[in-house]
């Protein structure tokens, strides 16, 4: 056997070896860089998942139609800014929500302007208009609208929505509703 014949014999049974071995010793950079790409991967997709959850919910305020929130918000859902009128809690009291406001504005309309997350904590500031054509506890209707900014805190868990608080501007609200007077008629008195 020539010199040739024995490195092309020993460059073969080291590609053997090394293909019965499993290939070259893995580069842990890799591996940390592929642990961190399906982590980031699996956070956008969340948050994806999460801005979805809150256009559907807009949505179900905007028509009055609560079709699936089942799998949008959990059974032991607790909204902290719910109206004093709703009782019920979980997903019927995310229902009942949405009917009480679509009876005092059944024009309402709410638009989602940003959002954001961080882990399980999503916001969304948006806008929101409507006509005060039906009661407010104890507030009667009378015909006037209203435009103002918000903004809902929500947690997540499994997907779903498990807790909202939440903030509008309700004091522009009241005085556009004619139910405060505006700054400077206040001032005015004085």
């Amino acid at each position: 056997m020539n010199t040739g014949s024995l490195t092309l014999a020993a460059g073969l049974s080291g590609l053997l070896l090394l293909a019965a071995c499993g290939g070259p010793p893995p580069d842990p950079m890799a591996a940390k860089n592929a642990a961190a790409v399906k982590a980031d991967s699996a956070a956008k997709a969340m948050v994806a998942a999460q801005e979805e959850t809150f256009r559907k919910i807009f949505e179900m305020f905007n028509t009055g139609n609560t079709e699936g929130i089942e799998d949008l918000v959990a059974a032991d859902f607790v909204d902290h800014q719910q109206p004093p009128e709703i009782t019920t809690t979980g997903i019927q009291g995310a229902r009942d929500v949405i009917a009480y406001f679509r009876s005092v504005m059944p024009d309402l309309h709410q638009e989602m302007i940003r959002t954001a997350t961080n882990g399980d904590i999503s916001f969304v500031h948006y806008h929101m208009s409507g006509t005060f054509t039906g009661p407010m506890g104890e507030m009667p209707p009378n015909g006037k609208k209203m435009d103002v900014m918000g903004v809902d805190v929500v947690r997540f868990a499994d997907g779903k929505m498990v807790e909202h608080w939440g903030y509008i501007e309700e004091m522009k609200m009241m005085q556009q509703l004619g139910m405060m007077p505006p700054p400077d008629a206040a001032a005015k008195k004085k």
